[in-house]
């Protein structure tokens, strides 16, 4: 644990879980990350379609400098598989009112897709935002029709609280989104009781 600027005990990245390594991006991750978010079946329900190489170098800048939980930005961890060494996916991370909320979204390679591995690494990152970061309230928006983004949330405990019906003009046509949320109260009463 270390003292974040605010003086609160915030744990410092990278987080470890059984099988990975969330940790800041890499200028050695950048091709394989512009590799699997480039997949058709990866960039479905995301904001692109054709994301290449210079998308990430891209977005590495606007990352290498960024510190964790800086108030009104998107930080994005990598998600690395411990016993290959790989970059497995990534989650972006928007921290919002003024320290009390996060927004959460997931880009995960394929290859390692229904393993359990964004389970996992999003159990790990939510114990860590609520115990260390004393988040109120996380909460995450995804296309109705990802039905793997919207069973893992709810395998984690988030409630559905929206159903934007048609509020956003996502590749060539108008699309409905879930707005999911999870709190804090809700998150320590469930680990209390799976303890149990």
């Amino acid at each position: 644990m270390i003292n974040d600027k605010r003086g609160s005990m915030t744990q410092a990245l990278p987080l470890l879980t059984p099988r990975l390594l969330l940790r800041k991006l890499t200028l050695a991750d950048l091709p394989q990350l512009a590799r699997y978010r480039s997949l058709p079946e990866v960039a479905r329900f995301q904001s692109w379609d054709h994301y290449t190489e210079h998308d990430a170098q891209t977005l590495y800048a606007q990352q290498c400098s960024l510190a964790f939980n800086s108030e009104g930005t998107w930080y994005q961890l990598a998600v690395e598989r411990l016993d290959v060494g790989a970059l497995i996916g990534d989650i972006g991370i928007h921290f919002f009112d003024e320290g009390r909320q996060a927004e959460l979204g997931m880009t995960f390679d394929v290859a390692y897709q229904k393993q359990g591995f964004a389970r996992e690494a999003m159990g790990a990152l939510i114990a860590m935002l609520f115990n260390d970061f004393a988040k109120h309230r996380l909460t995450a928006v995804v296309d109705t029709r990802n039905t793997a983004a919207v069973n893992l949330l709810e395998k984690l405990g988030f409630r559905r609280e929206a159903h934007y019906r048609q509020n956003i003009f996502f590749k060539g046509a108008w699309g409905d989104e879930y707005l999911y949320a999870l709190l804090q109260s809700d998150y320590s009463q469930a680990s209390v009781a799976s303890s149990a």
